[in-house]
């Protein structure tokens, strides 16, 4: 009878063992375990091995389902991989188990804005900005810009855009942004005077060249018109903005 009694509390401990699908054994730091197996998988999703990135990160779930970035590792990586619904629910699920993390803010409010919910974003950057030393404000502030100028809410965009570029005047997507908001409100001169400081940072892409030749069409300069269309031409002579500028009578 004691037999019997010792086999069918061996077979309990299997079964729930088999449950819970943790492979923690006696001896073993489950924190630490998770820890090392998170970084593990942070590294293969760095270097683009996804299939050992992912199985590294769900033994570190296994191991401890409490640590955040374990969470936050998985939803990085399911963004990679387009899998956005997934990726949205672990960035979820990090955000509960560490709401103070400012990074995974930031990076949620990407996440967020990439999908086309700028109001959901907008709301995790400002979090960020609750923190006051949190080291990239300036970013912070950027990336707000950017997010609310896609809504669009030109506006608001402008006032985030202004105060990344207090903070830090050598943004050159926060330059050109505001070269595209100038633009937009008919401030042609301003406009200009953007895509010259973000030139000083940059280098010229097909869309600061349409946007300086059009720009500079509507301020009457015909010479930094032909010099935007020439880099234009001889730079991206595939580019859908050279046709444009070829069809819209470049010499």
């Amino acid at each position: 009878m004691m037999r019997t009694l010792i086999m069918l509390l061996a077979l309990a401990t299997i079964i729930l063992s088999g449950c819970t699908g943790s492979p923690v054994r006696e001896g073993v730091d489950a924190n630490k375990a998770a820890e090392a197996n998170a970084n593990l998988g942070l590294r293969y999703m760095q270097n683009g091995n996804y299939q050992l990135a992912l199985k590294k990160l769900q033994r570190a779930l296994e191991y401890d389902r409490s640590y955040a970035p374990t969470h936050h590792y998985l939803a990085e990586l399911y963004r990679r991989l387009d899998k956005f619904e997934e990726a949205d629910k672990y960035f979820r699920d990090a955000l509960y188990y560490s709401d103070e993390d400012s990074a995974l803010h930031n990076n949620y409010g990407a996440f967020l804005c990439s999908q086309d919910r700028y109001e959901a974003g907008e709301e995790q950057f400002l979090k960020v900005l609750e923190n006051p030393v949190y080291p990239r404000q300036d970013q912070v502030y950027e990336n707000l810009g950017l997010c609310i100028e896609r809504k669009p809410n030109l506006e608001r965009a402008e006032g985030y855009l202004r105060s990344a570029l207090r903070l830090n005047p050598r943004l050159p997507k926060s330059l050109l942004a505001m070269a595209r908001i100038s633009f937009a409100k008919g401030d042609y001169l301003s406009t200009r005077a953007y895509l010259q400081r973000y030139l000083e940072l940059a280098r010229h892409t097909t869309e600061s060249l349409w946007l300086g030749i059009r720009a500079e069409r509507l301020l009457g300069d015909n010479n930094a018109v032909a010099s935007y269309g020439m880099q234009l031409k001889a730079n991206f002579p595939d580019a859908p903005e050279t046709k444009l500028y070829l069809e819209s009578g470049a010499e």
